[in-house]
């Protein structure tokens, strides 16, 4: 479910932003199997539809990526000159790390540390700096990255599915000085975050209330569920752009993550998934 709060009592006026575009970075996939001829004119005759069927939505698609195993979660600047994304190219380290790229010239930059895990980038209106979440700070980051070699390497396969860290930490890269801040600072899984478009105001999701808020004290019931399913106490936050003044917007158990400011600044949407699946 996509939800929307209106922001324009939190605090003034903001400068209007550029409209942003969503990028899906789509791989890819190569079967390792033949099918047989009447399966591939079955198989070509359903291609066949759904192409016809996307090309309803989607024309002039274009492939910006080809390296790694996994690369997702790509946005445009506000330029529209450069996305960043989050991709697991590394032979060192199986999980997602940082990029940028230029849209002209090709040329794509790691910007996150290379330790531990990442995701959800987003670029400062001013293009200079970068924010992102990590766990490159996590003491048993590089071995969670051998474990995870390892596994890969024995052939074994898992279910794909996110497993909301709680070293995860908001993070800003400074793209002149190349120095990285940590803006949460906090107990539990802090990400998904993106810049108002006056990059003065950061919405985040985070599950910090599961890890001791007096405010917000946990029933037994709320205990057994975090046991199965971390994502149960993901609310969303308001901070400004140096990680001060961090203010709670959602108060409902279920997932609440992805935020997103409109264009105009006074309004946040979000995706939210209710317990009862509602």
């Amino acid at each position: 479910m996509m939800q929307v709060v209106d922001r324009s009592h939190w605090r003034g006026r903001c400068c209007v932003g550029t409209t942003w575009l969503w990028l899906t970075i789509l791989l890819p996939v190569l079967f390792l199997t033949r099918p047989c001829r009447a399966e591939e004119s079955e198989n070509a005759t359903e291609n066949a539809t759904e192409q016809a069927q996307e090309a309803q939505l989607l024309s002039h698609v274009r492939q910006l990526t080809f390296a790694g195993r996994r690369t997702g979660e790509g946005y445009f600047s506000a330029d529209g000159q450069s996305i960043v994304f989050q991709s697991e190219r590394d032979p060192q380290n199986p999980f997602y790390q940082i990029f940028r790229m230029d849209l002209e010239l090709g040329d794509t930059e790691r910007i996150s540390p290379g330790i531990g895990k990442t995701t959800c980038a987003w670029i400062h209106p001013d293009n200079q700096r970068v924010l992102f979440a990590s766990t490159h700070e996590d003491p048993n980051a590089q071995q969670k990255q051998k474990e995870e070699l390892e596994f890969r390497a024995s052939g074994q396969e898992r279910r794909y599915s996110w497993d909301y860290d709680e070293h995860f930490e908001v993070y800003e890269y400074n793209g002149q000085t190349k120095a990285y801040r940590n803006l949460t600072q906090s107990p539990g899984y802090d990400a998904e975050g993106s810049y108002s478009p006056d990059g003065k105001l950061i919405a985040f999701a985070s599950n910090r209330s599961a890890y001791g808020d007096t405010a917000d004290p946990l029933t037994d019931a709320d205990r057994e569920i975090l046991e199965q399913d971390l994502a149960y106490m993901m609310e969303i936050y308001l901070m400004n752009a140096d990680g001060s003044n961090v203010r709670r917007l959602t108060h409902t158990r279920g997932y609440d993550g992805g935020p997103f400011f409109s264009p105009n600044g006074q309004q946040i949407c979000w995706r939210r998934f209710s317990p009862n699946g509602a």
